[in-house]
């Protein structure tokens, strides 16, 4: 799978004024929080984290409407509405859809290579679960339906570690990685289609903070930030300095206004029966039999089967 990414400088025309905004808002969620289930975890071959890293998000705008005060500022930022038409034609619509913050505490380990939740016309996160899309997506079987989504996304970080890696030409093409201290730059592609990950946020011998679960906030306080606990206690503070910060930008793109039009006529789109059916007619193609179950998205052994069937093959960070 190949992609394209541009490499945005500047990225924002208000460094403060962005800062400013992300330091208004708040409280924060651990990101663990936003992730699928322990089921869907298993179907995508991973274990269920038996800790909560401190790493946190807050959504700033969905839909295209801001979800915090002054969150047009991020939404609307035209510097990457015009990144996105550099990777995907001048002629393509770009509909900016979603806007968010991930500040990431100091960790010993990376955020390994990943993809972005994949949408599809009829077929989104909204109503379906994140690892069905997601093997959706590794079957290949439903690019046709795809909604193409630019993401920028660009750091406040001067610390060790944190470093961007992402690979643009596919998991096989070679390494790019983008290294702090950030100098208001962004990185814009396809991140459903492009692997990414973080590096360790701190210096070497950094330790992991255990006390962090999925009732943990992150707020503001003096000077840093500080991660507190359901009662409103603090756990750990960070000071400026020691936290990663991301702000990621998302839009809808369509390729021309046909395309644009065909999405917002709600024709030829997905429902579980065609995806459901097109997984089977492969499953047969592929010489995989299995008997189609009444209720197969709760079917373990079917879920089990798609999953070995259309794996994601990461790469690794060098």
């Amino acid at each position: 799978m190949s992609t394209t990414a541009t490499r945005l400088s500047p990225a924002f025309e208000d460094v403060d004024a962005v800062l400013a905004l992300i330091r208004s808002a708040g409280p924060m969620w651990p990101l663990a929080n936003y992730a699928g289930n322990d089921a869907e975890m298993a179907a995508l071959g991973s274990r269920p984290a038996t800790f909560v890293p401190p790493w946190f998000r807050q959504d700033f705008g969905a839909l295209g409407k801001p979800l915090v005060d002054g969150a047009e500022l991020l939404l609307d930022n035209p510097r990457f509405i015009d990144a996105a038409h550099g990777v995907y034609g001048e002629g393509c619509v770009v509909r900016p859809s979603n806007a968010y913050v991930n500040i990431m505490g100091p960790t010993p380990f990376p955020f390994t290579p990943h993809l972005d939740v994949p949408a599809f016309r009829g077929f989104t996160r909204a109503d379906h679960p994140i690892w069905l899309l997601k093997l959706m997506m590794n079957s290949g079987l439903f690019e046709h339906w795809r909604i193409k989504i630019a993401t920028a996304v660009s750091w406040f970080y001067d610390g060790e570690g944190g470093d961007f890696h992402y690979w643009p030409d596919g998991a096989d093409g070679p390494e790019m990685v983008e290294s702090p201290p950030f100098q208001n730059v962004s990185i814009v592609a396809d991140n459903e289609s492009t692997f990414h990950g973080v590096a360790p946020v701190g210096p070497p011998n950094v330790k992991m903070v255990e006390s962090i679960n999925s009732h943990s906030r992150l707020v503001r306080g003096e000077g840093g930030w500080d991660a507190i606990d359901a009662d409103g206690a603090t756990i750990v503070p960070f000071t400026d300095d020691e936290v990663r910060i991301t702000v990621s930008w998302k839009a809808d793109i369509f390729l021309s206004a046909d395309e644009a039009q065909l999405a917002d006529s709600g024709s030829d789109t997905l429902d579980t029966a065609r995806v459901i059916k097109l997984f089977q007619a492969d499953l047969e193609a592929r010489g995989v039999a299995i008997d189609l179950p009444e209720d197969p998205i709760h079917t373990e052994e079917w879920v089990a089967l798609i999953a070995a069937t259309y794996p994601e093959h990461p790469p690794r960070m060098r």
